[in-house]
């Protein structure tokens, strides 16, 4: 099929925000980056020119298969730095294309949840890290999967509070900061909420949520959820094996750690803002979502086609391959 602008990209044009609106193909040319062809399109209301470009999400980038070699690095357990020495390309350029895919996978996975009704049970855990120090800025990352597809339905990222048993040079450096940031004040309980709040938006007409005994969890479901779930709290410590009961998130975070660099303990890689690492995660949701199979034996099947999502895997060079548009 031919592809069809959804509006005219220009936000000043009245035909920015009406849809269908009326436009004519005027041609095309080939990138020299690339050597791919481009439709140009004329819209009438306006009177001005657009390609296809303005719809992908290589537009305006010199190296365009450069995201796309960035992806597999990113879930791999690369490191920015590794990353750049890698493709031969600075490390600014990997720092962008962070942003850029982060955020495009974030929207992807949103956009595939809108309007759509995930039933069954639910888990949901935390992973703990840190930006840029262990004890003076750690992280939490609450995780929300479903049990039976391994989907992962969100996930978010806060600080937690500075950690006790201080030595005195960290409580100096504490002090420090405090002064000049403020007190550093836990934000797991409204990185829960909002993790439970998309599920409210595509729970369907029931389910259960599994999580250990954490005393918050409990009150934030029912803040949030209210009846519309049951929640099921189960004993988080034992032997993390198969038999489990909350052997799915446990296998999940540990995944997790494996494929993202700054999730690898006593490494250099660690993430230094946590705005990133939330960006990084996404990349390795989606691809975990839609791209990888649910398990190894079964590698042409998705978490996203288990729980109705897709139909059939998705190419990473798909995923990346037009921007999300309103």
């Amino acid at each position: 099929m031919r592809f069809q602008p959804p509006f005219c990209p220009h936000r000043d044009c009245s035909a920015h925000t009406s849809r269908p609106f009326r436009y004519q193909r005027r041609g095309s040319y080939r990138r020299a980056c690339d050597g791919r062809r481009a439709q140009r399109f004329l819209c009438l209301e306006c009177r001005r020119s657009f390609s296809t470009q303005r719809f992908r999400l290589d537009f305006r980038l010199q190296r365009p298969r450069l995201h796309l070699d960035l992806w597999s690095l990113f879930i791999s357990k690369v490191t920015q730095r590794q990353s750049a020495r890698m493709l031969c390309c600075d490390r600014k350029s990997i720092a962008r294309r962070l942003d850029l895919l982060g955020e495009h996978c974030r929207a992807w996975h949103r956009r595939r949840l809108a309007g759509r009704r995930l039933a069954g049970t639910f888990q949901l855990d935390e992973l703990e890290t840190f930006e840029h120090s262990r004890r003076l800025q750690p992280v939490t990352v609450p995780v929300l999967i479903q049990r039976g597809s391994y989907l992962v339905v969100d996930l978010a990222v806060a600080p937690l509070a500075c950690r006790g048993g201080l030595s005195p040079r960290a409580r100096r450096r504490k002090a420090e900061r405090e002064a000049l940031y403020g007190k550093r004040r836990s934000g797991s309980r409204a990185a829960v909420e909002r993790c439970l709040g998309t599920l409210k938006a595509c729970l369907g007409t029931g389910g259960v949520l599994e999580s250990d005994r954490k005393a918050s969890y409990a009150a934030s479901l029912r803040r949030v959820l209210c009846d519309r779930a049951t929640h099921v709290p189960r004993e988080g410590s034992g032997r993390r094996d198969y038999g489990h009961p909350l052997f799915p998130i446990n296998h999940t975070l540990a995944q997790l750690r494996d494929g993202v660099s700054r999730l690898v303990r006593r490494s250099w890689g660690a993430s230094k803002l946590r705005a990133k690492l939330e960006l990084h995660l996404w990349i390795w949701a989606c691809w975990r979502n839609y791209v990888r199979g649910i398990t190894n034996r079964a590698q042409h099947v998705t978490p996203a086609m288990v729980a109705g999502l897709e139909r059939r895997p998705i190419r990473k060079d798909e995923l990346l391959a037009w921007k999300v548009t309103d």
